[in-house]
């Protein structure tokens, strides 16, 4: 399958890149580094998105670190009224944005709201029934059950026919890597695809996930965004077409029989194979940490 990438410019203007009318993303400059539950630390390349709805309202989505420079930037495009967390791992910098804009409503996604209790929410975000605030401008769909380990909202703008995944899908780029992450990286499926670790987070309930995609191939997207990639985005109806066909690839459906022993099969690899395997991994992971990246990459 071919799909059309379109790269981040080599040298942007300033830290905004504008993906289409209206919608933009903000480029981190350092990447994360951050350990998944059961997995090995790895340097992650991280963008938001912001989006321009009526009246010149700002919708935030996944806030990166705000610096003077970007402040200035978004400042530019309109007024910050929405920060918006799509998963409860994506909430580091909302604190620093709600202080500089106390003005902002801030929406949690599902289990954010006992995670950081430090913030005041306007609301958690748990259907797939957009705000008021956003309606007929933003779609949303959620994957996962609302209260699961793991769920993620997924966006979609409709005036550019943008979609925007953040962990639910993670594309690495390999020459960043040495030899023994890209064997573990490789292993987590986190190339152009859903994370092992997600998967598996998702073992009893993917009858629903398969509904939610099916929800987000019917909005018939042009575009796609996702948080950890080395590129801006996906163009071309076909091509995002293809791109979710194959990162989503996990969740063909089975016959209920097939289904169910397949799900207690995962649940038994899970438990006596993946768990150990993942322990021995990330031990030594953290061990041998200082190799697993290049030494002239910056993290």
């Amino acid at each position: 399958m071919v799909q059309s990438f379109r790269l981040v410019p080599n040298q942007p203007k300033s830290g905004l890149i504008q993906v289409a009318s209206n919608i933009w993303t903000i480029e981190a400059k350092e990447c994360v580094c951050f350990r998944p539950p059961m997995q090995p630390r790895y340097p992650y390349t991280h963008r938001s998105v912001v989006i321009r709805l009526d009246e010149d309202s700002l919708f935030i989505l996944s806030p990166i670190q705000l610096n003077p420079d970007i402040r200035a930037d978004v400042d530019t495009l309109g007024v910050v009224r929405y920060l918006v967390s799509p998963n409860h791992l994506h909430h580091l910098y909302l604190g620093d944005w709600s202080q500089a804009y106390p003005d902002a409503k801030l929406y949690a996604s599902p289990r954010l709201a006992l995670k950081r209790k430090d913030l005041t929410f306007y609301k958690t975000l748990s259907t797939n029934t957009p705000e008021p605030e956003w309606a007929g401008q933003i779609e949303q769909c959620i994957f996962g059950s609302g209260n699961g380990w793991f769920d993620e909202i997924v966006f979609f703008h409709l005036a550019s026919r943008t979609i925007i995944f953040t962990d639910l899908v993670m594309d690495f780029d390999p020459s960043t890597f040495s030899f023994i992450s890209r064997i573990t990286t490789r292993w987590n499926q986190m190339y152009q695809h859903t994370p092992r670790g997600v998967q598996y987070a998702h073992i009893f309930d993917r009858a629903s996930l398969r509904n939610s995609l099916q929800t987000v191939r019917a909005w018939e997207p042009e575009r796609a965004i996702v948080a950890h990639s080395p590129w801006l985005c996906v163009e071309g109806k076909e091509q995002v077409a293809n791109f979710l066909e194959s990162a989503f690839d996990w969740l063909v459906p089975q016959s209920p029989i097939v289904e169910g022993v397949m799900a207690m099969a995962r649940f038994s690899t899970l438990l006596l194979v993946i768990l150990p395997i993942h322990a021995i991994i990330v031990l030594t992971a953290d061990l041998i940490y200082p190799r697993l990246i290049k030494q002239d990459r910056s993290t």
